[in-house]
């Protein structure tokens, strides 16, 4: 299990995965501008590169290097991209006898990378609350046993290494900061894998169609219309595998009432039975100003890991996520604030 300490002005949380390996630390002076990844169905090693004025650093390899495995490398664009979350599982590896870290997603303020590794196991997560992931630590032997990471509040990182040439940085950081202590998107939320959606933004939500299958207690898919700004309606496509001659089954969301505009969305994912680990949205919930809709499915079950957007005076304007074998496998938000 993963815990969570304050110290020096950063965040520890995790770390993540299972209790043996050797106990390491990263914590560099400049920004984290690239992480390598070696991997089949468990991550082997892991890597970090970090700049700043001196000139760019490198971390040893936590784990063992394979050539022969799968290597990706993620590069970060600072300042205009900064680390925000990661997420991933772990689980038993017999070779070992321990449980490791099985799959790893890192997300920034534009974009998530991943899943890396085989998406099974317990999952882990830290969503992002307004901070920059500043470094790592961990455990690892032969492979990568567990990994956490330290987060630094978004005003002390993005200019904690000034010089005297960095006045143009530090307007650029102010820019970022702006973006990150009021993220334009959220999430997604929910399992790891499956084919990334994203209908993109709008000026509101107008109305939701979300599709159930009972049978197996788990979101089948979802489906937006939305209201662009130049006053017309457009309906996005049907999110997972919910089928045309479904459509009469769905349950709908009306927000036409007058000024209801939809505030955060909160449910829960889990694992759907007969699927072989396979996990999906389970419920959902929608906040608006004026009321709450739903929820729509299951709250209760074995395995079931609860979600919410951050409670906020913005306005939810979009939604991505992802989909596979006929489900909604994970959702997120696209945010307008004020």
């Amino acid at each position: 299990m993963g815990t969570e300490s304050k110290s020096e002005g950063y965040v520890t949380h995790g770390p993540w995965g299972g209790p043996k390996g050797k106990a390491w630390i990263w914590m560099p002076k400049g920004n984290i501008i690239k992480i390598t990844i070696v991997h089949r169905d468990i991550i082997d090693c892991i890597k970090f590169e970090s700049e700043d004025s001196t000139g760019e650093t490198e971390s040893p390899f936590f784990g063992v290097s394979c050539r022969n495995r799968t290597a990706d490398t993620i590069c970060i664009d600072y300042p205009n991209e900064c680390l925000v979350s990661i997420s991933g599982t772990y689980g038993w590896e017999q070779i070992v006898d321990n449980e490791v870290v099985r799959s790893l997603c890192f997300v920034t303020n534009k974009k998530r990378y991943g899943p890396y590794g085989s998406d099974t196991g317990t999952p882990f997560s830290y969503d992002g609350k307004g901070g920059v992931v500043v470094g790592f630590h961990g455990r690892a032997d032969s492979y990568v046993d567990a990994i956490g990471i330290y987060v630094m509040p978004g005003s002390l990182a993005f200019c904690r290494n000034p010089t005297s040439e960095q006045t143009s940085m530090q307007e650029l950081c102010s820019s970022c900061m702006s973006r990150i202590l009021t993220p334009k998107e959220a999430g997604p939320w929910g399992a790891c894998v499956g084919k990334l959606w994203d209908d993109g933004v709008f000026s509101t939500v107008k109305h939701i169609n979300v599709f159930m299958d009972e049978s197996l207690k788990v979101l089948h898919a979802i489906q937006f219309v939305y209201l662009k700004r130049d006053a017309t309606f457009f309906s996005s496509s049907v999110h997972g595998g919910a089928c045309e001659d479904k459509i009469q089954q769905a349950s709908l969301v009306n927000l036409d009432g007058k000024d209801e505009y939809l505030t955060r969305i909160s449910g829960f994912y889990g694992p759907v039975g007969g699927f072989d680990g396979l996990e999906a949205i389970k419920s959902i919930t929608f906040h608006t100003n004026k009321k709450i809709h739903g929820p729509y499915g299951e709250e209760n079950g074995d395995g079931y890991t609860y979600f919410a957007s951050t409670l906020s005076r913005g306005k939810v304007v979009g939604f991505h996520g992802r989909k596979s074998n006929g489900f909604l496998n994970a959702i997120g938000v696209h945010m307008e604030y004020n």
